[in-house]
């Protein structure tokens, strides 16, 4: 997830050389002094009644009782292959004495060993479905989800899309407690924002603070604009909601700033009503495609060269594209889709996954100095695009 970045997963090597156990460090904080917003003057303050604060921290109180049975913990296992197996194996030839190097372990005799991980998520639906993060589910053989009374249930990916790094899970239960989605519209930086999930396996866990930012571009994942938090996200925190003090889920929690205090990233929920349906239905998501390579515009240009303030730069045009049915070329600058500036690289990308395949787009570019617009019909990715693990900045 880049160098800056590290997803909410907590992953616990089992039967693997170099594993290591032990309970993890905790430093106890003080809990912060409340003040009212104004002090009652000393001569009044013996004669008038003590009065009860109210705000935030009561209506989060109020608010986890309501919302909270609908979070789940899940664990997984993922069958890996062990690293030091073919070593071993090599050391077993008679000519090294057929026995194992100092510091082998029985173990380390094994092609596979099984990784255990915990993450979190949230009920959608009412009859077992749960929303979650791809990298939680990734690969795993064994799921499984426990409600917050305790109750397991085996569960079952039925969709996931590493493009977002959204997933499906589905366990065989009735008459769960869901929670709503936002609407995106009412999204506002500054207002208080829960967390709850399993930060370092530990169930439940609720934080809060507040939405920092948004439509942020992280290089995580060029096509996911985040919500950026301080509410105190850690690993295991992976798939669990970010809600509003409304009960909403705002967002989906999925990574942390690696070198930055209590700074975490959510999937926004415009993107979680996007794919969820397409998960659903299909297990997989059919992406918007326009064929074009793009980039920022470089920070020192040439006004001959690069004439545009903002937009984003055409690196390549992919052959047999809708790009390229419609004469872009390299070299072209995007300045603005379906009307909307354009100041990035990223903000191409998001403005074309808002589409789906046939849709048409009104792009207005820059050649040579020279504004035009063209109008293109989006088709399906490719499927050699959309399942690249590293896909470079493409639409």
């Amino acid at each position: 997830m880049g160098n800056k970045f590290v997803s909410g997963l907590v992953t616990l090597a089992v039967g693997f050389a170099g594993g290591a156990g032990g309970t993890a460090a905790v430093m106890l904080l003080k809990p912060p002094l409340l003040l009212p917003a104004q002090a009652a003057p000393a001569a009044a303050a013996a004669t008038e009644p003590a009065r009860t604060l109210s705000g935030p921290p009561e209506i989060i109180a109020d608010l986890v009782e309501k919302v909270g049975p609908a979070v789940v913990n899940i664990d997984t296992v993922t069958r890996q292959r062990n690293p030091f197996y073919e070593y071993h194996q090599f050391f077993q030839d008679p000519f090294f004495g057929g026995g194992s190097p100092f510091g082998m372990q029985d173990r380390d005799q094994k092609p596979f060993f099984m990784r255990k991980g915990v993450g979190s998520g949230f009920v959608i639906e009412s009859d077992g479905l749960i929303v979650t993060n791809n990298h939680v589910v990734a690969g795993a053989s064994e799921l499984t989800v426990t409600m917050p009374d305790g109750k397991k249930h085996k569960g079952k990916v039925v969709g996931k899309d590493p493009g977002t790094d959204l997933a499906l899970v589905k366990i065989d239960a009735r008459g769960l407690p869901t929670l709503p989605l936002a609407d995106p519209a009412t999204l506002r930086v500054g207002e208080w924002v829960v967390a709850i999930g399993s930060p370092l396996g530990l169930q439940h866990t609720v934080t809060s603070g507040i939405l920092s930012a948004m439509n942020r571009d992280v290089n995580v994942n060029p096509r996911v604009n985040f919500l950026q938090t301080d509410a105190p996200i850690n690993p295991g925190n992976s798939g669990g909601p970010l809600l509003n003090l409304r009960g909403q889920v705002i967002g989906v929690n999925t990574a942390v700033a690696r070198e930055g205090q209590g700074i975490g990233f959510a999937i926004p929920v415009s993107t979680v009503m996007d794919v969820v349906p397409q998960l659903k239905a299909k297990g997989t998501v059919e992406r918007p495609w326009l064929g074009v390579g793009v980039q920022d515009l470089p920070e020192e240009r040439g006004k001959m060269f690069f004439p545009a303030d903002s937009g984003a730069l055409v690196k390549e045009v992919t052959k047999g594209s809708p790009a390229e049915k419609v004469g872009l070329q390299a070299g072209d600058i995007i300045l603005e889709v379906d009307g909307k500036k354009i100041h990035s690289a990223s903000e191409l990308i998001w403005a074309i996954a808002r589409h789906k395949k046939g849709d048409t787009v009104k792009l207005l570019v820059s050649r040579e100095g020279q504004k035009k617009t063209i109008t293109a019909q989006l088709d399906k990715m490719p499927d050699k695009v959309a399942n690249r693990e590293q896909e470079e900045s493409q639409e």
